[in-house]
């Protein structure tokens, strides 16, 4: 089909337009289950969604509440992993 035969629903928001720091924030906090034990991600993660409330982005405030919770979430999980890892390596020395 081509662009004009789509049908096309207004009334749904489009993410990738209308909130670009909800989307970026919502990405930098999944990259954190991978890279998170640097706290980079969730830090940008964070700062992103904040940006994205402060901006009242139209239909971004669920992703960035949703990148909150990822970020915060991520951020105590890989810090209990990193703190298991110092404990086992300080005792087996």
């Amino acid at each position: 089909m081509s662009e004009p035969d789509r049908p096309h629903d207004a009334t749904l928001p489009r993410l990738a337009t209308e909130a670009p720091l909800a989307r970026g924030a919502v990405v930098a906090s999944l990259s954190a289950v991978v890279f998170g034990f640097v706290f980079l991600p969730q830090l940008l993660g964070l700062a992103l969604a904040g940006l994205s409330l402060a901006r009242r982005e139209r239909a971004g405030r669920a992703p960035a509440l949703l990148a909150i919770g990822i970020s915060l979430v991520l951020t105590v999980v890989w810090g209990i992993v990193l703190a298991l890892l110092l404990k086992w390596w300080a005792t087996s020395r």
